[in-house]
């Protein structure tokens, strides 16, 4: 069974739409229903935010459509959205009852017990242990959570955990995780620095002693005082080069320091950029048995790249 775990759509706060290419593989039939014949269930994590049309996509998917309230939706408004677009169609309820949007929900498909929820009620958010008492809470094999707008798939005490990200590259206001990361590298830095300068420090000192033999072993005067008479002349000419260049420096100053503010203005873009945007993703799970094959897709480039993952029950 072909399950689409999808969320994270924030329409139109901050983000237009799906984009093009996954809409084609979502629904490669948009004009009957249902537009994908493969997927026999979409889970919707929530967060679609405030789009009629964007509800009504994912409901045309496949007949079997689920949907859970997320951080930032509004429970009424999207059972009053579902009522509007199913009408007399309604597959789970009838047209006058209200639908419930609840929290979390689970199905069971052969030997697996799958349960999804937003995830905005973990705390801390996104924390492994806590994902796992919650999934434990749940009685499931897989727990499918979103609000990080981050792919994630992972084991732990023998349950699978997808985070499927955000289907539009919709911004958080998380902050990254990955500045760990950056202090671990800037402690490795400084050691390598250290290290460098520890062996500097031993070549200097082997350099001395090598000039103080070779100063004992002299013992032609001549030689020496050829050797003083150099030394003088280069140091003259270096003073004399020394104070031609020094008349230009300022000018290399302000273009070097011009080339450093331009790269260091550059550089906080990137950052920014990096903090504010995200790789829209979608994830397919494939089911059988006590088996589940993860599709992962994501968008960048301009390209839709795969990449799979299989978990087995213990």
């Amino acid at each position: 069974m072909l399950t689409l775990a999808i969320g994270d759509l924030f329409i139109p706060e901050r983000s237009i739409d799906i984009p093009q290419k996954f809409k084609k593989l979502l629904a490669p039939n948009p004009q009957s229903k249902p537009s994908n014949s493969k997927v026999n269930r979409v889970v919707c994590l929530g967060n679609i935010i405030n789009s009629t049309s964007t509800l009504q996509f994912l409901n045309n998917i496949s007949p079997n459509f689920e949907i859970v309230k997320g951080e930032y939706d509004d429970a009424g408004l999207v059972s009053q959205q579902l009522q509007l677009i199913a009408g007399s169609e309604l597959k789970t309820a009838s047209a006058n009852s209200a639908i419930k949007v609840p929290m979390y929900s689970r199905f069971v498909h052969d030997n697996l017990k799958i349960g999804f929820t937003s995830g905005h009620q973990i705390v801390p958010r996104g924390d492994p242990l806590a994902l796992s008492a919650f999934a434990r809470e749940l009685d499931v094999d897989v727990l499918i959570w979103g609000g990080t707008h981050r792919v994630e798939a992972y084991t732990l005490d023998g349950k699978f955990f997808v985070n499927p990200g955000s289907a539009t590259g919709a911004f958080n206001f998380d902050w990254p995780e990955f500045e760990e990361d950056d202090e671990e590298d800037d402690k490795e830095e400084e050691e390598e620095e250290e290290e460098e300068e520890d062996e500097e420090g031993r070549d200097g000192t082997e350099g001395k002693g090598r000039e103080a033999t070779e100063e004992k072993t002299t013992k032609d005067g001549m030689h020496s005082k050829n050797v003083d008479n150099k030394e003088t002349n280069e140091t003259n000419e270096t003073k004399g080069s020394t104070g031609n260049e020094g008349k230009q420096e300022p000018e290399n100053g302000d273009e070097s320091k011009q080339d450093d503010s331009g790269k260091d203005f550059k550089n906080s873009l990137d950052d920014a950029t990096e903090l504010n945007t995200n790789i829209p993703s979608f994830c397919i799970l494939d089911t059988k048995g006590s088996t589940c094959i993860l599709y992962i897709y994501t968008y960048f480039n301009n390209e839709v790249k795969v990449d799979k993952v299989t978990y087995n029950k213990e």
